[in-house]
């Protein structure tokens, strides 16, 4: 299970840092305009040291730092410190960085947490470089450059599109003789395929998005046509107390009967490899499509994914940026990295090493380029993204302040209920009522 703190601690960290001061990585900051860093212009043989960071497991390390190496065999003055963080304590890394305005000159971002950082002021404007021709987005869709922009500014770059999904063993549902599910599945047949399949071969699925179980409230919210928090990030954007109790008495119910995974049995979980379904203990899970590859790398088994259930009136799905690339306002070498950002998001001899392992790459280019080159999983997730089109709604603003406590907290009801602590209407009632308490505060 992933530490709970994290996504506080990372939240209260950034939304109060100081905004002063030098980038550690390569002496002060430049004061110069964007796009025009005259550390490359003026001597392009001029040694340059780039920091970045993500997250991820061994499989992303290895073809980020392939990449890296790649790029600097084209750039010989050119080197990198990799800074590679499980998504566990990333947050809580970049935090602790930006209070000491020691930020990597690249850093990749998530959607939920990428608007508290532009309104600090800690990324840098892409505009100016794609202007210039420096970043190319000529191949990038208008809604892809969007997704990173806010205000006017253009401060990331989506690195691969993403959408909630279920991943299953096959062979298992083979051997339970139970035909296995597909996209047009509902919360109804969820339960009873489970059921089914549990009865007949006595192996259990992972409980959905049980690290962080918001993921799904938002799903669910929005298949009753609401968003998680409204307009103006003041409240929650339902009232329904229904909406988050049904899915803690799901969650409650289906592991009372052994269906799910025990509670106790998930805290070790810290990352991919720990998952139940990557050591062969479980028959299904629930990630990002992105993360198919990871699974199924770690599971050393065939894994299908297909779209999570239907239920309420509306889809629940949306085509998400999996994650991205910003470059830091503080960064000494801002035009070296957006030269870098640019190359590992246009570059298709660099993308058939990254093989879309973080999601199904922006560029219409590139996925013409690498249709040859990736694997069975890859294509897997390329055809589960042309279904999720299909079956999605736009994508709900950035989320507003105060959203990783709001996401703690339904981590920590959740506990709640599948430790039989509390039951699923009284944590509903919980949840909701501080989350709007803590939203409140956003009034202006």
């Amino acid at each position: 299970m992933k530490k709970v703190v994290s996504l506080l601690l990372a939240s209260t960290l950034v939304l109060s840092l100081a905004l002063t001061g030098c980038n550690k990585s390569g002496g002060t900051a430049s004061n110069q305009p964007a796009g025009t860093d005259s550390s490359k212009a003026a001597n392009p043989s001029k040694k340059i040291t780039l920091r970045v960071c993500w997250w991820g497991n061994q499989p992303r390390n290895e073809r980020t730092q392939k990449v890296m190496d790649m790029y600097s065999q084209k750039n010989p003055n050119v080197s990198f410190e990799a800074e590679m963080v499980a998504w566990d304590g990333y947050w809580d890394k970049l935090a602790t960085q930006t209070a000491a305005n020691n930020l990597p000159d690249v850093i990749q971002q998530d959607y939920a947490y990428i608007g508290q950082y532009i309104e600090k002021k800690l990324l840098e404007d892409l505009n100016p470089y794609v202007k210039s021709g420096l970043l190319n987005t000529k191949d990038i869709s208008e809604n892809v450059i969007a997704s990173g922009s806010k205000n006017g500014g253009f401060y990331a770059i989506s690195l691969g599109t993403n959408s909630q999904s279920i991943l299953f063993d096959p062979a298992v549902f083979q051997k339970a003789g139970v035909p296995e599910p597909k996209d047009d599945w509902t919360w109804e047949q969820y339960e009873d395929i489970l059921a089914k399949v549990t009865k007949a071969t006595g192996i259990q699925s992972e409980p959905l998005y049980f690290g962080n179980p918001y993921i799904m409230l938002e799903y669910r919210a929005r298949q009753e046509g609401k968003t998680l928090y409204n307009a103006d990030g003041t409240a929650l954007g339902f009232t329904d107390e229904k909406i988050p109790a049904d899915l803690l008495e799901r969650a409650l119910k289906l592991t009372k009967a052994g269906i799910f995974t025990k509670p106790d049995a998930l805290v070790s979980v810290k990352s991919i490899d720990d998952n139940p379904i990557s050591k062969g203990n479980a028959f299904m899970t629930s990630c990002w499509s992105n993360q198919l590859v990871a699974f199924a790398t770690a599971a050393k088994r065939p894994l299908t994914i297909i779209m999570p259930p239907k239920g309420g009136s509306k889809p629940g799905s949306y085509l998400k940026p999996s994650q991205f690339f910003s470059v830091s306002a503080k960064s000494a070498s801002k035009e070296e990295s957006v030269k870098f950002v640019d190359y590992f998001t246009n570059d298709i001899e660099a993308n058939k090493v990254l093989l879309a392992e973080r999601g199904v790459p922006v560029s219409s280019k590139v996925r013409d380029g690498i249709k040859s080159s990736v694997d069975e999983n890859t294509k897997k997730t390329f055809e589960f993204i042309a279904v999720a089109e299909k079956n999605s709604t736009p994508i709900d603003p950035p989320e507003p302040p105060g959203a990783a406590a709001i996401s703690k907290g339904f981590k920590d009801v959740y506990d709640e209920v599948v430790f039989e602590k509390t039951s699923p209407k009284d944590a509903a009632v919980k949840f909701m009522k501080q989350a709007n308490e803590a939203l409140a505060k956003n009034k202006k």
